[in-house]
């Protein structure tokens, strides 16, 4: 008689795979490794992703799917002006988070390269879909909202290329502030 599905498994596979694909990157992660911290076999997590490409995307969309939560509760209800400032802080936030290692998809992005394979084309539309945030964000504001999304969206990069020096925090803080400038 064979064992029944564990209903647990793609969870696991998944966060062990978060904490990998997040702490080293997608590339140095093998799948025996993934088999392994998962705590299940090669056919169960084959059961559940096809492949290592297939895991990668679920990942991607999964982190995406809390940060696109999390802004838009940053942001909920705000005036376009506040929207913004309170945008800029959530991504100071994370950035300046003690474990912070940098965006995902930014990272996987460097790692890979390839935006034609489905997680590259993921990645790259999570990226580009900040900047329609920001757009959408301050449409209405000033006599030039594009040159305002412009300038937000470099200082919000910016603050994402600072993730990996010990000095973040104040670029993050200063980011936030310059926000405030631009929008005022």
């Amino acid at each position: 008689m064979p064992r029944p599905a564990d209903p647990t498994a793609r969870d696991r596979i998944l966060r062990a795979a978060t904490t990998l694909f997040y702490e080293r990157g997608v590339h140095d992660v093998g799948m025996n490794e993934l088999v392994e911290a998962a705590g299940t076999g090669k056919n169960v997590l084959y059961r559940h992703f096809a492949g290592k490409d297939e895991l990668v995307l679920a990942y991607l969309e999964q982190f995406a799917e809390r940060l696109n939560r999390q802004m838009d509760d940053a942001t909920a209800g705000l005036p376009p002006e506040e929207a913004l400032v309170a945008l800029a802080r959530h991504v100071a936030g994370l950035v300046a988070h003690r474990g912070y290692r940098g965006c995902p998809f930014r990272n996987y992005l460097r790692e890979s390269r390839d935006t034609k394979e489905p997680a590259g084309r993921f990645a790259l539309a999570q990226v580009r879909g900040l900047r329609r945030r920001i757009e959408r964000l301050g449409g209405g504001l000033g006599d030039q909202p594009e040159v305002l999304a412009e300038r937000v969206w470099v200082v919000l990069e910016g603050v994402y290329a600072a993730a990996p020096y010990p000095e973040r925090s104040r670029v993050a803080e200063s980011a936030v502030a310059f926000v405030q400038d631009l929008v005022a």
